[in-house]
This record gives C-alpha cells, sequence and structure tokens, in this order.
C-alpha cells in the first residue's frame, strides 16, 4: 500500500468513529423534553398563559398543560413528535382542541397554534430557565 491510500484509509476509520458521535449529539439538541411557559393572546381569558411540560421515556413523549392561576395540570392525548412537529389534543370544557408546534432547535422556541371549533390561536413558547 502506498503512503496515500494509507492515509486515505487512516482518515476514512477516523470519520467512521466520529460519525455516531455527532448524530448522538444533534439528536439531543433536537430534542424539546422540558418546561415551556406558553403565550397564546387571543385564547380566552385564563387560558393565554402557562407551562407545557414535555417528557420523554422509552415509549415517546408525554406531555401535560397548566394554565397561569390554575393549582393543576392537564395530560394532552395523542403526543407525538417527528420532523420537529409536536402534536397532541386536549378535551378542555366541551372542545376538542388539536395543538401543533413546530420545535426550533437553533432559537431553542416552540411555536404553533391551537386548533377548535372556533378557529386556530397562535401559539408560542420558551424554554423554561431552571
Amino acid at each position: 500500500m502506498t503512503m496515500n491510500k494509507k492515509s486515505l484509509l487512516t482518515i476514512i476509520f477516523v470519520f467512521s468513529l466520529a460519525y455516531p458521535l455527532v448524530n448522538v449529539y444533534s439528536s439531543a439538541l433536537e430534542d424539546p423534553a422540558g418546561k415551556w411557559n406558553f403565550t397564546a393572546s387571543s385564547a380566552p381569558y385564563g387560558y393565554n398563559k402557562g407551562v407545557i411540560e414535555i417528557n420523554k421515556d422509552q415509549d415517546g413523549y408525554k406531555t401535560s398543560i397548566s394554565f397561569d392561576g390554575l393549582d393543576y395540570s392537564f395530560d394532552l392525548d395523542k403526543v407525538m413528535f417527528r420532523e420537529n412537529k409536536l402534536t397532541c389534543s386536549l378535551y378542555l370544557e366541551g372542545e376538542d382542541i388539536s395543538i401543533v408546534l413546530t420545535y426550533d432547535a437553533q432559537e431553542d422556541i416552540l411555536s404553533g397554534k391551537a386548533i377548535y371549533s372556533m378557529g386556530e390561536v397562535p401559539l408560542s413558547a420558551n424554554r423554561k430557565k431552571e
């Protein structure tokens, strides 16, 4: 083997070792798990601010929402996170509400909307600093 072939094989070997580490690091950055302060300025009073908590376990994501001024939270159903989109649903005061949020890993924000029988409500969230 010539020196160039040895060098090329060494470079390929080093990159093949580093690739899994890059993949693990990038997937950690794209994980929305955590607590998020949200605002939905056009939502009815009492439902326009609060906290969305996103937890990840071996089965996927579990999510809950609490509203400012209330002492309890609501578990969200049909939670799915795929291709930086978090979708979930909530049944609240006789309404089926679908929530669709896009996670921007660079800015570390969630933005999207809550959809219910009367229309759509824009929603945005910032990761809570703890």
